[in-house]
């Protein structure tokens, strides 16, 4: 079986999260012994460097067939029609290279919209994964209503990362979903049983410096909780636009000694202190998914999340607590339990049956399961 994913780009050193969960997928699909071509359509801004033009490298193992196009911040509608010129130049490529893919796989809408334009009619069988979070949100711009409605009903399946944004798809184009998450590297993020201070009590959390992440609702609840208690620290690993104001409120509040902003550190170094936590907490507004859970679970931490629309598939009283968005009593309150139950957790637990659901090989084994139903449907029909 030949499956070519198309992709918004690729990892690299400098910009390590630019494509991964495309990547993390075929890397995985390629092990599982599925012959992959990965087609990278990269139109970000001339200011992202990367060698412009077409590319073709292997990386780490997965074959990598690039277009890379400066364009940045233009009209939506010209940007899609360069995407869609660019993709159509770089399948023929790639056709005359690899031969004829058996199904084509897109992530994300902007790429699965181009994708249904130029291949509905090809006669090879279309599969999206859909993760942006902006086709989660209660209320859609026309432009992703647009994209929407003629993207999924040309799909031979759409994949959604979690149990809400299927619900939305649902609810917005009235289409079914398969849920399958996204591939999460654990390998940084292993359980190991530590000496942690039986007097301090460290939480951590980890996110964009964003009024999306809130965390100033973090710190005013943090106050609350825990503004007599000296030996309760919180690390706050993240960079964003916030910061300053995150800067005034700790000083405010007289916490410079027990909140702390980390800044922009590598994962090595956040596994390393989540080590020597005993919680994770993080309060979005939204989340598509949420990769931050899923990397303090496989270390092995309890967590306090949000139901904004990726952890309520993967949170439950056995990990975790769960509380509505932007509720600071109901935060302060799962503070001060997570203070007092913290060690009642069962964390190498937590870490085994969190590594076990995100592990590359199980999320390629659901991909290949669903690629063989298409296949076998159209040799049906």
């Amino acid at each position: 079986m030949r499956v070519l994913i198309v992709a918004r780009g690729y990892p690299t050193k400098k910009y390590k999260m630019n494509g991964i969960f495309e990547f993390d997928q075929a890397k995985a699909l390629v092990e599982a012994g599925i012959d992959v071509v990965y087609a990278a359509v990269d139109v970000r801004s001339i200011r992202r460097w990367r060698k412009w033009g077409y590319e073709s490298f292997v990386k780490e193992g997965v074959q990598i067939e690039s277009i890379n196009v400066p364009c940045g911040r233009i009209p939506k509608n010209i940007l899609n029609k360069i995407s869609e010129f660019s993709l159509n130049r770089l399948y023929k490529r790639i056709v005359s290279k690899h031969g004829k893919p058996d199904i084509i796989h897109s992530h994300f809408i902007g790429m699965g919209y181009i994708t249904a334009k130029l291949f509905n009619n090809s006669g090879i069988p279309l599969v999206h994964t859909e993760h942006y979070s902006g086709m989660n949100q209660a209320e859609l711009s026309e432009h992703y209503k647009y994209l929407g409605s003629n993207t999924y009903i040309n799909m031979d399946k759409v994949i959604s990362v979690s149990t809400y944004l299927s619900e939305n798809l649902r609810n917005k184009f009235k289409i079914e979903s398969v849920e399958i998450p996204n591939i999460v590297d654990t390998s940084n993020f292993q359980y190991k049983p530590l000496n942690k201070s039986n007097n301090e009590c460290v939480f951590i959390s980890v996110g964009s410096l964003t009024t999306n992440k809130r965390m100033d609702l973090l710190i005013k609840s943090f106050q609350d909780a825990f503004k007599d208690n000296k030996e309760v620290k919180l690390y706050i690993y993240g960079e964003g636009p916030e910061r300053k104001k995150l800067e005034t409120l700790i000083d405010n509040f007289g916490l410079t000694k027990q909140v702390f902003l980390m800044g922009l550190v590598d994962r090595k170094a956040i596994a390393n202190k989540m080590q020597e936590s005993h919680c994770f907490v993080l309060v979005s507004r939204l989340e598509t998914f949420g990769v931050a859970y899923i990397e303090a679970m496989a270390a092995g931490l309890p967590v306090i999340a949000t139901k904004c629309g990726g952890p309520e598939d993967f949170i439950n009283e056995s990990n975790g607590i769960i509380i509505e968005i932007d509720n600071q009593e109901k935060l302060t309150q799962a503070l001060l339990i997570m203070y007092n139950d913290a060690k009642k957790y069962d964390n190498e637990k937590i870490s085994k049956e969190t590594i076990k659901k995100f592990d590359s090989c199980n999320i390629a084994k659901l991909l290949i399961k669903e690629y063989d139903k298409i296949l076998k449907d159209r040799q049906v029909n």
